[in-house]
This record gives structure tokens, sequence and C-alpha cells, in this order.
């Protein structure tokens, strides 16, 4: 089964952060507490007077995310929203839900052997069913995981209840910027002593034992080939501990927030500090739960994939259609998300786990698992908690097999890379009757499937993003328009143009690139028997299994009686980025106009608009950013209401 994958722009994380109200579908949730996020901590202490609330906790410094609580012991939940929703300085408040960890309750026996982990090679072990497996084994001859092909340290981040950081069969992440118990954040990062990792119940780095964590860790990356215990998704992946899967929702905000930070801060100082996370796992949620109670929750998924970060949750230990009952977080409608049900050693879904045709995306082993316990242990444990890890292993490990230009453009264009994995994982399933109506993609995890898919993919650039002709009334022009294959396997493409104009013709609209190759596309521009002024259309290339490319068109006819002066922009220089308070814009024009510039920041919102009258020549903008946060930015600039340049911004 094929899933094509749309780009997802900044902007579509913006129509997902809306303010929603309790419902009377609202679940379990701590009485006199809600979650709010501002657009500025400088609202806060304004807000607490205002409404006579206490911050009870900063959950998210970075995203302005507070647990706050009502001084008034009488206060309801849903006053307290209803008052939130219509303050001008809110753009998100919700109930602090209960969240239960999704574990099932029988308990089984421990071992240690390879030949009891099932899951990773089946030949009909304990009564099983052989080839009921994700293909692991075959995985490995590829790849068994640990570092990027070029060179990054390759990190899963597991919220859970703790973990067991002495196990001899992990290998923990461990930042090496922090000095340990000092009580000092000595790299600056907003967390103090987090050496190895962070603890949301507390606020610390403490990471407490916990053997539903540990079990999970293990999963995902034990370490492999090492005589010692069992073998993990990835043999040498680093694992970052964070306890988080907590009764309260708040705790599990920040967790997700430190995940954020940790890798916003190794793409900002490129690897000398952070992790570069690839997945994080969340084997826990909230029983029924619906999605439009948990804005903010949702929301950190799609902050996270926007650079990079795809989140595995686990659905819920009974046999729901999540479609009809819902589920948090499984039944999220965020793309940077993979949710995941129980598959048995028979390949058929574990009775007591749920499923849902739209919601629930795959399958994955998560009955009777071989993985860790405290203290050195082994243990078997089911549910939908086990299931989980696999496919968080699978991202990591998938990561790992990429090569270089993969790599590159995964890290140029994160999000999108994000969604390759997702759609590799998802078309690599085998398929399994059991699952099929009942899960979006209809089977089962299938590693070696996925990591194939992954090998041969091509990866599409074209010589231009945008397309600018100036040419009198009445004549012909041409261009080269270039179409590169920088990947593996062969690229077949097709093109089309919206509206199909007169005034513009390709010399071909589809073609096969093989790795390493180009094709050179004429595009001509035809002014015979049209208007003065600007024509517009938009070329779409569709590269089948990778992300699309849309490259605009525009076309300015002019009248040709006397010297024509040229006004369209040269290229627009931004430097520096990244910036640290001001960067600067700048360009020239042949005439004088009117610019505007625009500031985005990664939800959508417009945070800057500046509107200015130049003159002809050179041209220089600035924006003076001493207030935002550090992190991503988008801009947009206009000349004479013409889009001129956009792209991203960085602020360290």
């Amino acid at each position: 089964m094929k899933h094509k994958l749309a780009f997802i722009t900044f902007f579509t994380i913006f129509s997902i952060l809306i303010t929603v109200g309790q419902t009377t579908s609202d679940t379990d949730y701590i009485s006199g507490e809600v979650m709010v996020q501002l657009t500025n901590k400088a609202e806060l202490q304004e807000l607490l007077s205002k409404y006579n609330l206490t911050n009870k906790h900063t959950i998210s410094e970075r995203f302005n995310i507070y647990l706050l609580k009502a001084n008034n012991s009488s206060t309801s939940n849903a006053s307290i929203i209803n008052l939130l929703e219509s303050d001008k300085s809110v753009v998100n408040v919700q109930n602090n839900h209960q969240l239960t960890l999704r574990e099932a309750d029988q308990t089984l026996p421990d071992d240690s052997l390879f030949n009891l982990q099932w899951a990773l090679l089946n030949i009909g072990q304990s009564g099983g069913t052989p080839g009921a497996d994700i293909d692991a084994t075959f995985a490995w001859d590829i790849n068994t995981g640990g570092v990027t092909a070029l060179g990054d340290t390759i990190v899963v981040a597991i919220i859970d209840g703790g973990s067991d950081l002495n196990h001899e069969d992990l290998d923990f992440w461990k930042n090496h910027n922090e000095i340990p118990n000092n009580s000092i954040d000595d790299d600056t990062n907003g967390y103090v002593d987090d050496y190895h990792g962070w603890n949301a119940y507390n606020h610390n780095g403490t990471i407490p034992l916990d053997v539903h964590g540990v079990h999970v860790c293990g999963i995902a990356g034990a370490i492999g080939n090492n005589t010692v215990g069992i073998s993990g998704v990835n043999w040498n992946v680093k694992t970052l501990p964070i306890a988080g899967s907590s009764t309260n929702e708040s705790t599990v905000v920040e967790a997700l927030s430190y995940i954020y930070v940790v890798r916003e801060r190794y793409d900002q100082t490129d690897g000398a500090e952070g992790a570069f996370v690839v997945a994080d796992n969340c084997s826990f949620g909230v029983d029924k739960g619906q999605p439009e109670d948990f804005p903010i929750w949702e929301a950190m998924y799609d902050s996270l994939g926007q650079i990079g970060i795809l989140s595995m949750g686990a659905t819920a230990n009974r046999n729901w259609d999540i479609d009809s009952v819902g589920d948090v977080p499984t039944a999220f409608t965020t793309d940077y998300m993979i949710s995941v049900t129980n598959t048995t050693k028979k390949d058929i879904k574990y009775t007591n786990a749920g499923y849902g045709l739209t919601t629930i995306d795959l399958g994955a082993p998560g009955t009777i698992i071989q993985s860790l316990g405290i203290n050195n242990t082994y243990r078997n444990s089911s549910g939908t908690s086990m299931a989980t890890p696999h496919v968080t292993g699978a991202a990591a490990l998938l990561l790992a097999a990429a090569d270089s230009a993969f790599i590159a453009n995964y890290k140029s264009n994160p999000c999108q890379g994000a969604l390759l994995i997702k759609d590799f994982i998802l078309n690599g399933i085998d398929t399994l009757p059991d699952l099929e109506g009942k899960t979006v993609s209809g089977g089962r995890l299938n590693i070696y499937n996925s990591i194939m898919l992954l090998v041969d993919v091509p990866i599409l650039s074209t010589n231009m993003d945008s397309v600018y002709k100036e040419l009198p009334l009445n004549t012909n022009a041409t261009d080269t328009l270039i179409i590169t294959n920088s990947g593996a396997g062969t690229l077949h493409y097709t093109i089309t143009i919206n509206d199909e104009p007169g005034w513009f013709m390709l010399s071909q609209f589809e073609g096969d690139v093989v790795a390493g190759e180009s094709d050179s596309i004429i595009m001509q521009f035809n002014s015979v028997g049209i208007d003065t002024g600007y024509y517009n259309c938009t070329i779409h290339i569709d590269g089948e299994i990778i992300e699309d490319k849309s490259i605009p068109v525009e076309m300015y006819v002019y009248d040709n009686v006397g010297i024509h002066n040229y006004h369209r922009t040269s290229n627009v220089k931004v430097f520096p980025n990244p910036f640290s308070t001001l960067v600067e814009f700048n360009f020239d024009v042949a005439k004088a106009g009117e610019t505007i510039i625009e500031i985005y920041d990664q939800y959508g919102n417009i945070i800057y608009l500046d509107k200015k009258s130049i003159n002809s020549g050179s041209v220089n903008l600035t924006w003076k950013n001493q207030i935002s946060y550090k992190g991503l930015y988008y801009y947009r600039l206009l000349f004479n209401g013409t889009l001129i340049s956009s792209g991203k911004i960085v602020k360290m």
C-alpha cells in the first residue's frame, strides 16, 4: 500500500494551535489546574494577578507553557478555561489531564536468550508462526544502527517512568557540556544538572529506577552483539531517558519540550552540544481521550516534527475502535506521529489492543516481548507499550542505514526528512489480514522492507526555486530548468502546470533520471498576442515516493516602445544566518517602490511586519530581534506587492 505524504509547511501548525475549551467529552483531569501557553512570558504576571492564579510550574520556558493553579479552591476548571480563552495573551489553554501507562496487566517469566526474541527473528519458537517478525536480522545485514553516514551519533528519547542508568545492556546518552550535581546550568540550556537526561516529575536531572521504562528502552536500543542479554532493534544507538510518563499531562509536555531543546541545540551548534534525537517514544496515554482537548500536547509533536523528530505513540490496551471512541495521543491528526497497536507471534492483532482505519498506523510485536528488567535482569512483558519502541527503534535504524545524500537532505529539510522516514515505515509493512481495514497501512512493521525503500530512494533537486522572465510584447524567450537526482535509484518524475497557460510551455513533462544525473528542460515564454503586465503559474514536479516540488513562475511583459527599465530585484542576500540579535536583507532595485518584510515564528504566527518606501538602487533592511527566543523563523520579502524572496533564518 502506498502513502503519498504531502510536504507540511510551518503554516499548517498554526491551524492546530487553536484555543480549545473544556468539553463534555473531556477525560479525567486535575481539579484547579490548567495548562496555558502564552504569546510572551512577560505577560505571565499580569495574567496571574488578573485571574487570581498561581504559576505552579513552568512546563516549558522555550514555548511559554505554564501550569497554573487557582488560588480559590472553589473555582472550577471550566470557569478558568472560559476566562483565559478570551484573553489575548493566551495561545492555548486546557485541563491538566491524568494519564495511564499502557502495559498489559499480565506478568510473564523472564529470560535473556536472543532465541526468545521472536519479534526480531521468529522461527516458530514457543508455538509462533515462522516469519511473523520484523525481519531485523535481514536489516542488520545492511546496518546495525548508531551513527549516520555523516557521523552523527543517533539518539532515541524514551519518555517513561524512568530507566536503569546502570544496566549492563544499555548505552545512554550523556550531556557532556553539563557538570552533574553542581546545581548549575553549565550549558545554559534551561535545565540544571541534566547530565543523564531530564526528570519532568521533579524538574531535575535525576532519572529514577523504573521497570517499565527500562523494558521499553531495551526494545528500541539494547546493546547488540555483546554476548550479554538481548539485542535491541538498534545495536549501538544512544538512549536518552526522560522521566515523564506522568498521570499529569503537564509533565508529558515538559518532557517533550526537553527533547526539542536538546535537538535544537545540536542543530544550532553543528553537533557540539545537545543530542541528535531522531525519534521519541510515548508508551502511555489517555483512554478515550479526545484530541481537541489536548492541543498543547499535539502541537508539541508538530514542533518536534519541524526539526526532524518523529513521535511514536502506543494506542489503548483495549479492543476499541479508536476512530469511534478516541484516544490520546494515537487519535491525534499530526503528520509527525506514528500510532502503533500490538501484534502477536502468530501475526494477529492482540485481542486487547486498539485499532482504527484512520487513526492507528500499523502494528508491531507487543505480546510476550523479551527485554530488560532493573538491576541487570531480563523479563517478558506485553502491551502496546512493547509494540511501540520497535517502531521507535526502526526510525533510528533507517537513518543509520541512509546514505550521505539522504542525511544531508534530512538536515537541510528536517520536517520533510521525518515524513519520508514515516512513509518508508508505513510502506514497508508486511500486510496482515487481521490488520487490513483496521489500520492505516494494513500491516505489521518490517524494518528490512523499509530500509530497502530507503536505500533506493532518489532525491530531487532543481537549479532554481522560482522563475522570473521579462520580455517585450510579441516576442519569445527561453530558460533552462535542470532536474537532478542527488540520491540513489532512479528518479521518475512527472510535471504539471496549473491552469496550463498559453504563454508558457515546457519541452518535456516526464522523465527518468538515474542517480547522479540530470535532465535539462527548456522553458518557453511567449508574449505574442497578450497584454502588458504580470503573468503567473506554478510548475509542479511529482517525484513519486519522494516529496513533490513546486516552482512559481512569473513573466513580466512590457511595451517595447523606447528603452525598458528593468525593475525586478537582484538576488536577496540574508546575513548573518544564523544570527544573534540582528539579521540584514540586502538587494538592488531598478526603480522606487514599497517593500514589506514579514517574519513568522514556527507556528505560522506573524511576529514582525515592516513597510518602507524606497528609492532605486541598493536596499538594506534589518530585523533586530532581542525579545524572541532562539530557534527557527521564516521571512517573506515583497516589493510592490510581489513576493521576491522567502526562506528560513535561525536565531542563535
